[in-house]
């Protein structure tokens, strides 16, 4: 809270009645309350719009979900290409096997039926082993086939996702100094008003602005008072008009009344 300066007027009574409360002491500060108000509406304003920007916060859970699937999705083809290699090497020493049985079979160095049965046996069995690998293997070639492009499409959702991030944070940091600027204005703006208001009248208006939603200083148009719509007592409003250090608070609502001066 700013202080007057030492040849400041007298302090209005906090607790005045209502619009019967007449201080002439104040030079203009009707006039600076309501730029007070004014500017402490417009920080009000902006601070709810800087609290209110997309921070990336939804930006940052499509990336989360899109690197969520891409793993997913790649851990699934690293499991099947290390099942597709293992048939792979299978295949190929039940065929190496095989291929041994069928030499041995055919070698003419075993004539006993019996012995020569059985070694048919094993290159059938040798035979039938790799035909169910080889259908293994088709399968998991085809599950391969069918997840590789799967897989691709989840990496450039994600490449997009996390794009989409970077242009969102972009903008909100913008947005925000932005905002920032524009807020130190308008305090510097209020530091410079409140050297030209009583203390004790910046406390009455400050107690108002929390107490009425941040309202204070109500404009009257017409005879009504902007703050509750309460229509002014006509007296009031003509010697808020013909008075403009005159300051008077609104029966209905409270607030402190300000009366523009005719353009």
């Amino acid at each position: 809270q700013s202080s007057a300066p030492p040849s400041a007027a007298p302090a209005v009574p906090g607790e005045a009645p209502p619009h019967r409360e007449v201080t002439s002491g104040f030079l203009v500060a009707r006039a600076l309350l309501y730029q007070l108000q004014q500017v402490d509406s417009a920080i009000a304003q902006l601070t709810a719009q800087r609290a209110g920007l997309d921070d990336g916060t939804a930006a940052r859970a499509e990336v989360a979900a899109a690197e969520a699937q891409a793993a997913e999705l790649a851990e699934r083809l690293r499991r099947l290409r290390g099942q597709a290699r293992e048939a792979e090497l299978s295949i190929a020493a039940l065929e190496a096997k095989r291929a041994r049985a069928e030499a041995d079979l055919y070698s003419g160095r075993v004539r006993n039926p019996k012995e020569l049965a059985a070694m048919q046996d094993e290159v059938a069995q040798l035979a039938r082993q790799k035909a169910r690998r080889e259908d293994e293997l088709l399968s998991l070639l085809g599950d391969l086939e069918r997840l590789e492009p799967e897989e691709r499409a989840a990496r450039q959702r994600l490449v997009e996702a996390q794009r989409a991030l970077e242009v969102r944070l972009d903008a909100h940091r913008a947005a925000v100094t932005a905002l920032d600027a524009r807020l130190g204005a308008l305090e510097a703006q209020r530091t410079a008003l409140l050297a030209g208001i009583d203390e004790a009248l910046y406390r009455r208006y400050e107690r108002l602005r929390q107490a009425k939603g941040g309202v204070a200083v109500a404009l009257v148009r017409e005879g009504v008072c902007e703050g509750c719509h309460v229509t002014l007592p006509e007296r009031l409003v003509v010697r808020l008009q013909d008075d403009p250090e005159l300051l008077a608070a609104c029966d209905g609502c409270g607030r402190l009344l300000v009366v523009l001066p005719a353009s």
